[in-house]
């Protein structure tokens, strides 16, 4: 199940943006313009395998914090440009189909099309094609990577793979199914609300471009906007906010269509035999949107479980500790299980709290419980990371005490036989942080 979420909801935003405009195209007469994104989605799956293959043979992590900066921030602004110019496309769409229909019927189809297919091709079809690139790649890096890793994996790695691939398979069939049961939706309707869901998507791929560009110090925050922020990268709440760009639009598109009555009265001189053609088409129209309900409904519980479960953050209890001689001894045997340890130091009432972690080469990572950015505010851990309580920041352990946007602060230790030990000059360094809670 949780293989299953993750590429779910790794697989479904992409899904989503490229069925809104697919089915655009289709209902605004464009789907000439189709191609170039049917390439680009092409492209970025090839691209994603081999530049995956090539992190995992480096050991490069794709989880760095300026690839996803760049990545999120270029998939937001293709997303915006998107919106802008289906706005200036729609514009013109009646008169454009109008022109159309009076073209048809006062020139040859060849001449119209061999008029008018290059100048539909060539005024979006670039934009499209990046568009899309950029859209699948961003997610398929890590989505490829996953896959590999759970394939490799000693533990449940059939099933892993097995749910992994269930839930890219939802999200294609969550892709293919939008678009077939959006044909007799209005048009105007549709991008009306499906111009807001992007719009909401772009919003919130740019803060989460922000938000990586800050942890690692690039862009000066504050750690009341830097919490803000956090809103968009926090697991539960990203999953929320997937949730709701999914339901909306699927919630109007079946409502209208349940509302609209289909006429099969047949026109004079058209029998049976058109009525049941007629008939047929809208059993076939209503089982795509059975379709996608259920589709829908499964997508829904699957993300469901995972945003409404509650986070797995573990925020370890502090241990006391005292200083014997001006220095604080941490038994190395106690950081043997390899998660995040806590320990708190009474300095004349206030209380320091830092952090240690034993890491897979057998060394030990020490700081402070503090960042630069957002305080005090502390670090749980997750997933084999330490998670910023405040903005939800993912930070590698091997990186705990480099300093730096939202890692935590430096602390001095060194290794002395089977104890770590801790200055207490090197933790009253940071009193400031603790003093001003």
């Amino acid at each position: 199940m949780e293989a299953l979420v993750i590429t779910l909801r790794e697989g479904i935003e992409a899904a989503l943006v490229l069925g809104i405009i697919i089915a655009y195209l289709r209902k605004s007469g464009r789907m000439a313009l189709s191609g170039w994104v049917y390439v680009g989605l092409g492209l970025a799956i090839a691209a994603s395998i081999m530049v995956a293959a090539v992190f995992q043979l480096v050991g490069f992590d794709p989880e760095n914090e300026y690839l996803e900066g760049v990545l999120l921030g270029v998939a937001g602004v293709f997303v915006a440009g998107m919106v802008v110019w289906m706005w200036r496309a729609a514009k013109g769409i009646k008169g454009e189909m109008e022109k159309r229909l009076q073209d048809l019927t006062a020139k040859p189809a060849g001449q119209v099309r061999a008029q008018g297919a290059p100048r539909r091709g060539a005024g979006g079809g670039i934009g499209l094609l990046l568009f899309t690139f950029f859209m699948v790649f961003r997610e398929g890096i890590e989505t490829v990577i996953f896959l590999w890793a759970t394939a490799l994996g000693e533990e449940a790695s059939v099933l892993s793979l097995l749910g992994g691939a269930i839930g890219l398979g939802l999200a294609v069939l969550f892709a293919v199914l939008f678009i077939r049961g959006s044909l007799r939706i209005n048009l105007s309707r549709f991008f009306n609300v499906t111009g807001i869901v992007l719009l909401v998507f772009a919003a919130k791929l740019l803060g989460g471009s922000v938000h990586e560009f800050a942890e690692v110090g690039v862009i000066p925050l504050t750690k009341e906007i830097m919490s803000g922020l956090g809103y968009f990268v926090r697991d539960s709440s990203s999953t929320a906010i997937v949730m709701a760009l999914v339901a909306v639009p699927i919630f109007l598109l079946l409502w209208e269509s349940f509302q609209h009555k289909p006429k099969l009265e047949v026109a004079d001189g058209q029998g049976a035999a058109d009525r049941r053609k007629r008939l047929a088409a809208v059993k076939l129209e209503r089982t795509w949107q059975a379709g996608l309900a259920v589709a829908t409904l499964l997508i829904l519980f699957a993300l469901g479980s995972v945003a409404f479960a509650g986070g797995n953050l573990v925020d370890p209890e502090p241990e006391s500790v005292a200083a014997v001689g001006g220095q604080i001894r941490i038994p190395v045997a106690r950081l043997d299980d390899g998660v995040l340890h806590k320990f708190v130091y009474d300095d004349g009432g206030v209380s320091i709290r830092f952090i240690m972690a034993k890491l897979k080469d057998g060394s030990v990572a020490s700081a402070i419980d503090a960042c630069q950015i957002c305080g005090a505010a502390g670090y749980g851990h997750a997933d084999g990371v330490a998670i910023c309580k405040n903005c939800n920041a993912p930070i590698a352990m091997d990186s705990i005490g480099l300093g730096g946007g939202c890692n935590p602060l430096p602390l001095e230790a060194k290794a002395q036989g089977t104890d770590i030990v801790v200055a207490v000059s090197s933790l009253e360094a940071a009193k400031t942080k603790f003093a001003t809670r």
